[in-house]
């Protein structure tokens, strides 16, 4: 029995991405009638639409893959939303593809995939036919159990490749408009794209706790900004209505790639943003002067594009705790995190790019620690870690707002 339900998920997998013109579109999700949507990419919007054969596929994080009672339900990054997925009382089955994991990785027991796609319903338009590229077989949801050929592997996924596609839980028409991400994969043809496959990536919903009466601000940045998010927030309550984007923003090579997508559709009234400040910089510290430049050049002119006011914020330095930069590398890239390499190169090549920018306000918050050496950030600097355990940051970035732009903002209403 074990031996026919692997034969039976490999011989009917064919692979649905496998077509002489796989077409691939990425981004928001925009209305546009009841057989098709738009997706907002940084190239304009791409008309979508599907048939019958589309496969619609709900892609979320493998930390985030806890089913319960035929339920999945987390938190969506940088918000208080829940996300929930009902799952269908059937059997499970998982394909892993081979070409995206090094067997060196592969233990007695466990599997190392880069990727997992999971169904309910097996077809002959879900499997690939290429037996010796796939894993596939029975899964157990709640273990994370993969059964091939009579033999049980654990899934285990290192951070930062954890995709998991859900399939045969939702239809297109379920491809929500603002509050979706979709990777597009399909055929074009008189300038629409046909999908063979949807996946889709929950946002939230960035409307459905402001006050329509108030901005909207959007705070672009890494794991620092979410460090200083709740201070942030008590500082301009009642005065801004707050959002981040649903990730870590990383370094600016992720901020030319998704920016997009952080803006969503701003075109549309009540979706606009009125003020967003930014910043890139702990995660190019071992990046090239023209990368970084490169990349942050990018970002702003997508920014640009809201008409909002923008506000760059400086990258905070790296404390004494840890060792010091030694100059750049042979290739011209900056030494890593080291203590000195905001002040060196980081910042000082990000104020090159805005010095172009006049109408793109600063907001210098390496000052403001730098000038908290003897007291605030006294302990801070002595340490081995970039992240703050406090608000001080929040408080300042929030209390420059409510002085260079909230009375600004006011008058021009």
């Amino acid at each position: 029995m074990h031996r026919f339900y692997y034969t039976l998920v490999v011989f009917l997998f064919t692979c649905v991405t496998c077509g002489q013109d796989n077409t691939r579109v990425s981004g928001v999700i925009s209305p546009l009638d009841d057989s098709s949507f738009y997706v907002l990419d940084k190239t304009g919007q791409k008309v979508v639409t599907w048939d019958q054969q589309t496969k619609v596929a709900i892609q979320i994080g493998f930390s985030n893959f806890k089913p319960k009672n035929h339920q999945i339900e987390y938190t969506i990054h940088s918000s208080t939303q829940k996300h929930r997925i009902e799952l269908p009382p059937k059997p499970a089955y998982a394909v892993i593809d081979r070409r995206r994991f090094d067997p060196k990785e592969r233990g007695n027991d466990y599997l190392v995939p880069r990727g997992l796609k999971v169904f309910f319903s097996p077809t002959p338009d879900h499997f690939p036919t290429l037996q010796e590229n796939y894993y596939a077989g029975k899964f157990d949801l709640h273990k994370r159990v993969l059964e091939i050929k009579e033999s049980d592997y654990e899934i285990k996924m290192p951070s930062g490749k954890t995709d998991i596609h859900i399939y045969d839980v939702l239809t297109p028409e379920d491809c929500r408009p603002f509050v979706n991400k979709a990777n597009v994969i399909g055929m074009e043809k008189d300038g629409k794209i046909l999908a063979k496959e949807i996946h889709l990536v929950p946002l939230g919903d960035q409307t459905v706790n402001d006050d329509p009466q108030l901005p909207r601000y959007l705070f672009i940045g890494d794991s620092i900004s979410g460090n200083y998010d709740r201070g942030l927030r008590g500082s301009l309550q009642g005065k801004f209505n707050l959002h981040h984007p649903p990730t870590n923003c990383g370094p600016a090579s992720k901020g030319e790639k998704e920016i997009r997508d952080w803006l969503g559709d701003y075109r549309v009234k009540g979706r606009q943003w009125d003020v967003i400040s930014f910043n890139f910089g702990h995660w190019d510290v071992g990046k090239s002067k023209m990368e970084y430049q490169t990349s942050l050049e990018a970002v702003i002119r997508e920014l640009k594009k809201t008409k909002a006011m923008l506000i760059w914020v400086t990258t905070c330095p790296v404390p004494d705790g840890f060792e010091k930069t030694d100059g750049l590398d042979s290739l011209g890239k900056a030494p890593g995190r080291k203590a000195g390499v905001m002040r060196q190169y980081i910042n000082p090549w990000a104020m090159e790019v805005i010095s172009k920018h006049p109408e793109i306000t600063v907001c210098d918050q390496w000052q403001f620690v730098e000038d908290g050496r003897g007291d605030a950030f006294k302990e801070w600097w002595q340490g081995q870690n970039v992240h703050f355990h406090h608000q001080h940051e929040g408080k300042l970035l929030g209390e420059f707002l409510g002085k260079h732009i909230w009375q600004t903002w006011n008058m021009a209403k």
